[in-house]
């Protein structure tokens, strides 16, 4: 059996910080908690488990949070930590397989959101129902929920990261970044082709709050971490205020193997393994909160097979791993000529705010295939080797959600990985019908660019069909559990002190970025399994 392998700490000691984040942190197993049963074990520690921890210990619960990266050494960028990560096999866009598909955001304290820049977008009524419109055969596009359940969250959350921009009326997010000169540029000619541009809602402070500084506005924050804490990211916004709470333990460097269902109605441990030392160890709890992103959340519960799980834990339907969606994306750049007076010249130093103007005027739009558009926003590039200091460069993404489908999916390979477990598989191909409403939306793109007066128009691909920072899906939220993995609040059908709070749950993608989407079902699952403890706890007294 060939083994896959991927990076141990040892031959990257240079990326991982050296102190830890506070006194209830520590690199790998702590002989200490042997023997322990939590109140709640959260597998994950990105957007949507740090968001979910910090919700169950004001709670007054004992939470574990378990995550197979480290701290990142200051200064440390995406790219360089990218090298490191294991890789997982895809399809090739050809038929073929590669083996460098790419099953994660980031893996590290923090996950993607130490690296995103900040988009934080609530999603829009249609994306909670986009059946009159979406055609995904047998599966059910259609949320347990709508917007108006998660309106409360989103307000929660907006005040708590310090979210500036957005859409005007309603919400809890503060005045706008100022536009960059890109920005101003890309606003004129899109109103002009009668467009409604607003600011991107970022969740990157505009000024102090919360205790975290000011924008200095020294980088783009993509791919690189905020160096003065202004960005909302899990570390600086939840997790470092938690590292010295008595309720809360965060053990990093601890990989999840297998979650271990000892009863028809109930996991009872989870099985990690200490990448420093190489053991094993069975961590009790009264419930887990599994947020380790749509790829690896559904790799974790299809290897947790067992007497009273044989497909996995929660794939009692079969579902675990299906659907899987991951959001198409491109890139469309042109230059413009500027004048040397030009105002906001941050676009000389390359800095500031990724993006701080969107348009979704064509959404949803009858012009385009199907009916559903996309999203087109600005997206600063961020490889300084390609910047031009003679020319103001226009840049921009358009994102579209993707079509479910049951074959589109993730599955576990013949072969193993360092850690002698299946090695992940991504076997997604493209529905042709999104491929046509991408090149509308791409189309789109170009002709804003043109009416800015933008020449040396390009088109770069994301690589969005091999993995993406953009995941969803493979453990489906819904009523029945004939068809659907988890209910509406995230709690698995078939293990009900289980909850799936990552983009996993979504039964459509949706076609904005989802990290504050996925952060605000996170909150309201959160607020379940504190209930569903209280209520266990009072049938036993």
């Amino acid at each position: 059996m060939k083994r896959l392998r991927g990076p141990l700490p040892s031959d990257t000691a240079h990326a991982w910080h050296p102190e830890p984040l506070g006194p209830v942190h520590r690199d790998g197993w702590d002989p200490r908690d042997d023997g322990r049963i939590w109140d709640v074990v959260v597998i994950g520690s990105g957007a949507s488990g740090s968001v979910a921890a910090d919700r169950l210990v004001r709670q007054g619960l004992d939470v574990l949070m378990v995550e197979e990266g480290f701290r990142l050494s200051p200064g440390l960028g995406n790219p360089e930590l990218d090298d490191m990560c294991r890789t997982a096999l895809a399809r090739d866009g050809n038929g073929g397989w590669t083996d460098e598909g790419w099953p994660w955001t980031t893996s590290n304290l923090g996950g993607g959101t130490v690296f995103y820049g900040g988009a934080s977008w609530r999603y829009r009524p249609f994306d909670f129902d986009p059946s009159e419109l979406i055609d995904a055969g047998d599966l059910d596009v259609r949320w347990p929920y709508g917007l108006a359940e998660l309106a409360p969250y989103y307000d929660v959350l907006e005040r708590r990261l310090g979210v500036c921009g957005g859409e005007e009326g309603g919400g809890s997010r503060g005045p706008a970044h100022p536009p960059t000169a890109a920005a101003e540029v890309l606003y004129e000619a899109g109103t002009e082709l009668g467009y409604d541009p607003f600011p991107t809602p970022l969740a990157i402070n505009r000024h102090a709050h919360d205790g975290r500084s000011a924008c200095a506005r020294d980088t783009l924050c993509v791919s690189h971490q905020c160096p003065t804490g202004a960005k909302g990211d899990a570390v600086a916004v939840f997790l470092a205020p938690l590292a010295g709470h008595p309720g809360f333990a965060l053990r990093t460097g601890l990989r999840a193997l297998r979650l271990d269902q000892e009863r028809s109605d109930a996991v009872t441990s989870v099985t990690c393994l200490d990448r420093l030392t190489r053991t094993a160890h069975r961590i009790r709890a009264r419930s887990f909160v599994v947020a380790c992103n749509a790829i690896q959340t559904a790799a974790l519960l299809l290897r947790s097979h067992g007497g009273h799980a044989p497909g996995g834990v929660g794939n009692h339907s079969g579902l675990v791993g299906r659907g899987l969606t991951m959001k198409l994306s491109e890139y469309v750049s042109g230059f413009v000529e500027v004048s040397a007076e030009t105002t906001l010249a941050d676009w000389r130093t390359h800095s500031g705010p990724f993006s701080t103007i969107a348009f979704l005027d064509h959404y949803v739009d009858p012009g385009c295939p199907t009916g559903v558009g996309g999203m087109i926003y600005e997206s600063k590039n961020d490889m300084p080797e390609r910047i031009r200091h003679d020319v103001l460069e226009l840049r921009v993404e358009t994102i579209l959600a993707d079509h479910p489908n049951l074959d589109n999916r993730v599955r576990l390979s013949r072969r193993v990985d360092e850690d002698g477990v299946p090695a992940v598989v991504i076997d997604y191909t493209t529905d042709p019908r999104d491929l046509r409403r991408l090149a509308y939306m791409t189309g789109k793109c170009e002709r804003l660019l043109r009416q800015a007066g933008a020449t040396a128009i390009q088109h770069e691909e994301s690589g969005f069909a091999q993995g993406s920072c953009h995941l969803h899906g493979t453990c489906r939220a819904g009523d029945d559990p004939a068809t659907s993995v988890v209910d509406g609040w995230g709690r698995v059908h078939s293990a009900p002190n289980v909850y799936v709070v990552d983009g996993s749950f979504m039964p459509y993608p949706g076609g904005l970025n989802p990290t504050l989407t996925i952060q605000a079902h996170a909150l309201r699952s959160a607020k379940a399994v504190a209930g569903d403890l209280v209520s266990r706890h009072a049938a036993h007294v």
